[in-house]
């Protein structure tokens, strides 16, 4: 009985064996696919997402806004000529003027005349505020900082592009590393299950071990079809941030061969955090914009100095001796000219509450952005502290791994020739396969916290370039 069901067992696992291998074999390597290094990666990006193609134009936007304020500084000259034919009585007295009530000017008649009249027309009329005590230039100062802060946003946003392409890039370095220890996997696993059937059907070893070891193979199998997703899943990000079909390329694992990492063991960020940092640039901009604005405020209520000048000809069908003529196209002659010049001071005292109601509000915001500015030095200061203190430990942890990699490889050499010889259990081989696995997985992982904490040093010290320069081929 125990026997059927060891053959039974047997057969299950051979047919399950079989089918994960016709999964397989459907599966794309992805070692096939061409090489996509990091800093081509974050440079196609820049190039392609249209995150950054938005910033830019914003900042294009503002450099021509700066041209339209510095163009508030020109006079308004107005040109207009009018042709009118009417009844013209005119009573003494004044009133506001309302855009729906004409203007009649002449004579005063004793009584009410329909006869209708005819007139003409023209007038220049020139207004040019030329001195403003300071507001143009605070407008136009104001309109800087705006563009200042613009690119700022830019440049912030760039940076966490690049950061998360980084991070993304290097992840899926990591994930496809652990898909070839996977891959490796099987193929130890599969030599050791070819190795226990022949010894099986040669009746050197029990049933129970091919069982076992077919189980393990299609276990391993599963867990590189696991692997190959999660990969596939970071292909998709890059895909993304990059435009590429990256189903076709695949991160340069040439990355962690002996002169590189001497190389970017040799790397060292400036241990500090750079003022010009742009996650910290974007909030200093905004605050010297708060500033610009207030000084605006500050600027605009104040009194303007106008110099004002009119020239305008009349022609009337109505003679100077107020006899109305028959031929109405006598106002197309030009009969009076006049012209007017002046200068204005103009200023709203009462302008004075909307003044101080403005500082008041602009001074909460400066002091609003500035504390934001101060909070944004305290976050990367303690981010270049966990960075720098996660980066000491991972250095330690790199200095151990190599010796337990070199030692995990030599005990499963060892186990696997024991087995064949007979002198000890597949448990034994099983449990030597898997400190292996381990250990070359976090040594994987290892290396690809180093890799990030060093791009986090970078960007923290703004030297992100230098940082991936490294990765150029």
């Amino acid at each position: 009985m125990n026997k059927k069901n060891v053959k039974y067992s047997f057969v299950e696992y051979m047919l399950r064996a079989f089918l994960l291998a016709c999964m397989l074999c459907c599966i794309q390597d992805p070692a096939s696919a061409q090489v996509l290094n990091l800093y081509d990666a974050v440079n196609k990006t820049i190039a392609y997402y249209p995150l950054l193609q938005q910033r830019q134009a914003e900042v294009a936007s503002e450099k021509a806004h700066i041209s339209t304020v510095n163009g508030y500084r020109l006079p308004s000259l107005k040109v207009m000529e009018e042709v009118s034919a009417g009844t013209s009585n005119s009573l003494p007295g004044g009133y506001f003027s309302m855009s729906v009530v004409p203007s009649t000017s002449g004579s005063i008649n004793e009584i009410e005349k329909t006869s209708v009249a005819s007139g003409n027309i023209a007038v220049s009329y020139l207004d040019w505020q030329f001195y403003t005590f300071g507001y143009y230039n605070a407008q136009t100062n104001e309109a800087k900082a705006k563009l200042a802060s613009t690119e700022a946003v830019f440049n912030a946003d760039k940076y966490q592009l690049t950061g998360n392409v980084i991070s993304v890039y290097l992840d899926m370095l990591k994930k496809y590393r652990l898909l070839q220890i996977e891959k490796e996997n099987v193929d130890r696993v599969g030599t050791i299950f070819n190795a226990i059937k022949a010894t099986v059907l040669s009746g050197l070893k029990p049933g129970v071990d091919s069982a076992t070891a077919s189980a393990e193979y299609s276990k391993a199998k599963v867990a590189y079809i696991q692997a190959l997703n999660e990969y596939k899943y970071d292909q998709v990000s890059m895909s993304t941030f990059t435009g590429l079909d990256t189903a076709l390329v695949r991160p340069d694992t040439g990355v962690f061969a002996a002169d590189f990492l001497a190389k970017i063991y040799l790397f060292q960020p400036t241990d500090s955090v750079d003022a010009n940092h742009p996650l910290l640039d974007i909030y200093q901009k905004q605050y010297e914009q708060q500033l610009a604005d207030l000084n605006t405020v500050s600027k605009k209520y104040l009194p303007r100095l106008s110099l004002e000048g009119a020239g305008w000809v009349r022609g009337s069908s109505i003679s100077p001796a107020d006899v109305y003529s028959s031929d109405l196209t006598n106002a197309m002659l030009y009969t009076r000219s006049n012209y007017l010049f002046g200068l204005t001071l103009s200023y709203n005292l009462f302008d004075l509450k909307h003044r101080h109601d403005e500082l008041v509000e602009g001074r909460y915001k400066v002091k609003a952005q500035q504390s934001a500015l101060q909070n944004q030095q305290l976050n990367l200061n303690r981010v270049l502290q966990q960075t720098n203190s996660a980066y000491a430990s991972t250095m330690q942890k790199l200095n151990e791994l190599p010796i337990e990699l070199h030692s995990s490889r030599e005990a499963y050499t060892q186990q696997m020739a024991l087995y064949r010889s007979g002198l000890n259990t597949l448990i034994d081989v099983t449990n030597a396969l898997y400190v292996l696995n381990q250990t070359e997985a976090d040594y994987i992982l290892a290396q690809d916290d180093l890799l990030q904490l060093l791009y986090m040093k970078a960007s923290l010290s703004n030297q992100l370039d230098t940082f991936l320069q490294n990765f150029k081929k």
